[in-house]
């Protein structure tokens, strides 16, 4: 192995790695079986970046997806590229998203992107359809906020289960937390899978907390006109939002989506404020008909993909499994709980306690945040040497501080390899 090789490897935790045709504005770590992706600079470094240190998990998931299908299921998956036109991202978010294609492209090499069953390669297309995802397929979770008289002293409690399909066996067990810290506007962290642009489990430098749920409310037959996914909403509003005005930005983000052709909920959550005028959590419902909002509650606020009624509680019309995940969130965070005292510990109790282990459907991440001081806790699903993917709330959670996350330097060196052969230099910053 070269020098350097060496210290590419040393630099990035990456095992052995060919040396980048750009220079690589970011760093990836392990803390537990957690893996960290920070990213830095402009949306193309960025984007370079988190392709070049995680895209081979989405180059994987999309070939083991591909694997599985018989031909006329790939025939179809085929023709979802044709949707692409319909996704409404900005011209900087596009010029991310191009620039992890190419991250991944040349960690991996193009020969090594085959798609089994397909005369085709991976390329920007499906990884710009993955970034489209909440358009044309609708994802479920659970979470729940407390704060006030129901924690300790008053401090706000965030916490939130994803729960999805599994595509891929390699998507499901590879989440990261992919830390933005871009050259204009505010620093984000979010747990996702590798090569998503857009956010659903995230939080800002300020402690902004945003997640996407799943809802139950009006939906079309198919999207019919240009879209911004709601993930890419939730970004927009962390990457500009502060505890003072989150609620504000929030409303008037997703006013510009309009009707949207699926059903979701969109928790905003803020460190502390004066709760009793300003309740730390609001609940945003985007469905076909418009935006709304589900009524504030006071002082715990649970979330999983129904909409509440104007009483704040779950019509009683309605049975089945998210039903079910709100009556045993209240009842351990009202029941359970001594002197009505939501922690930590209750926190995960609840979120194991709605943990979805299914053959088909797990949660693949998990976590519970303290918004004030920025703990962030999180679990991720794993796979064993047998291939069999145990679900985040099986596992103990990593504990990231908000200095982990946001406190954080670029790369001190970075690796140029000049064009046409040249020699590769080292620069220091």
């Amino acid at each position: 192995m070269s020098y350097l090789t060496l210290l590419l490897s040393l630099l990035l935790g990456l095992p052995n790695p060919v040396p980048p045709a750009e220079s690589v504005f970011g760093r990836a770590e392990m803390s537990g079986d957690v893996r960290i992706v920070h990213v830095f600079g402009s949306p193309d470094q960025m984007g370079y970046a988190h392709g070049y240190l995680a895209g081979e998990d989405f180059v994987v998931g999309m070939q083991e997806l591909y694997s599985g299908m018989p031909p006329a299921a790939i025939s179809m998956a085929d023709f979802m590229r044709s949707w692409a036109p319909l996704i409404q991202l900005t011209d900087a978010q596009r010029v991310e998203v191009a620039a992890v294609y190419r991250g991944m492209r040349a960690r991996l090499g193009l020969e090594s992107m085959q798609l089994p069953g397909a005369d085709r390669m991976v390329d920007e297309t499906d990884l710009l359809i993955w970034n489209g995802y909440d358009m044309f397929r609708a994802v479920g979770c659970s979470g729940f906020t407390a704060w006030g008289s129901r924690t300790k002293d008053g401090e706000v409690i965030t916490a939130r289960n994803l729960d999805l399909g599994i595509f891929s066996p390699r998507w499901a067990s590879n989440q990261i937390v992919l830390v933005r810290h871009p050259s204009q506007g505010k620093a984000t962290a979010c747990v996702t899978p590798a090569g998503l642009v857009g956010i659903m489990t995230g939080i800002n430098e300020d402690g902004v907390c945003g997640f996407l749920h799943d809802g139950n409310g009006p939906e079309m037959d198919a999207v019919l006109e240009p879209e911004r996914p709601v993930m890419f909403a939730i970004r927009d509003i962390l990457e500009r939002a502060n505890s003072q005005d989150a609620f504000e930005v929030a409303q008037a983000e997703l006013a510009l989506q309009g009707p949207f052709p699926y059903s979701y909920m969109v928790r905003i959550i803020t460190p502390r404020s004066d709760a009793d005028a300003t309740p730390p959590a609001r609940v945003y419902r985007l469905d076909s008909t418009g935006l709304g909002q589900n009524a504030s509650q006071p002082n715990l606020a649970i979330t999983t993909n129904h909409y509440l009624d104007s009483a704040n509680l779950t019509p009683s019309s309605l049975r089945g499994d998210s039903a079910y995940r709100y009556s045993q969130i209240h009842q351990i965070c009202h029941a359970w709980v001594t002197s009505r005292i939501v922690t930590v510990g209750t926190a995960w109790a609840a979120l194991r306690r709605v943990g979805a282990d299914h053959l088909m459907m797990k949660t693949l991440h998990a976590v519970v945040i303290k918004p004030e001081s920025g703990e962030f806790q999180v679990s991720v699903a794993v796979m064993d040497d047998t291939g069999h993917i145990e679900c985040a709330t099986n596992r103990p959670p990593v504990t990231l501080s908000r200095s982990q996350l946001f406190d954080v330097s670029p790369p001190m060196v970075k690796i140029n390899l000049a064009p046409a052969g040249g020699q590769p230099s080292l620069q220091t910053q």
